[in-house]
């Protein structure tokens, strides 16, 4: 949170793609709510594997446009600035990969459909790309449900940037001609190690990502968190 106040420029929001906890429960999206608290500009969530959609319904304001009851796929759409940003939930409860199902896609469809002339960020907790990890693209979305997402970013040009976090490491594609970002850890990091079989987290320095519209344009940049200065 330090970090982010410091910037010279404050954003005008904050997302945050999912996995706000480790083990979902009141004391942790309590200390959540709490660590975010200082923050004065609005602060949007994303469901991620680790998450529970009804908590994150309770504990945080998503936004006016928020849509589903108990149990349904946490999605929202929400105005920062001249840019609009739409929450698309691809978490399946109690599991580790992500899900883009047909219901999804028509949700998605229809969300993109009612503002075409606005530039627009889709975002996501489980990228909708490979990783060249063997281990991470496992748990991310599967190979027809990307083909379905990329078939429909194709029909909407107003998506300038897909965003997504999950693999706790930065790195960028493409599906459909749109750019995919995907945000490093606040915390831990996935090693490099391309081909890997195996998933675990190292002590890389943590980030997060600041994307800013230039000229009509989105640029994305990756924010290494500085370590906390230890007073004499």
């Amino acid at each position: 949170m330090d970090a982010v106040l410091a910037l010279t420029r404050r954003p005008d929001a904050v997302i945050v793609t999912g996995d706000l906890v480790t083990d979902p429960g009141w004391r942790e999206y309590d200390r959540v709510r709490e660590l975010l608290g200082p923050l004065p500009m609005p602060v949007y969530v994303l469901a991620g594997n680790h998450d529970d959609r009804d908590a994150l319904r309770e504990y945080f304001v998503l936004s006016e446009g928020s849509t589903g009851a108990a149990g349904e796929p946490l999605r929202y759409s929400a105005r920062i600035g001249d840019v609009r940003l739409v929450v698309c939930d691809t978490t399946i409860p109690g599991r580790e990969e992500g899900q883009f199902d047909l219901e999804r896609r028509h949700w998605l469809a229809a969300e993109l459909a009612a503002e075409p002339e606005t530039p627009t960020i889709v975002a996501l907790h489980h990228p909708p790309v490979l990783t060249a990890m063997p281990a991470f693209d496992e748990i991310c979305l599967p190979e027809t449900d990307r083909l379905a997402l990329g078939d429909l970013l194709a029909t909407c040009p107003h998506v300038i940037r897909v965003i997504a976090g999950h693999i706790h490491r930065a790195f960028f594609e493409t599906i459909a001609g749109v750019g995919v970002v995907v945000c490093p850890s606040t915390y831990l990091q996935a090693p490099l190690e391309i081909g890997t079989t195996e998933i675990y987290l190292v002590r890389e320095p943590p980030a997060f990502e600041v994307h800013v519209t230039v000229n009509g344009g989105l640029v994305s940049h990756i924010q290494p968190i500085p370590p906390a200065r230890i007073r004499a």
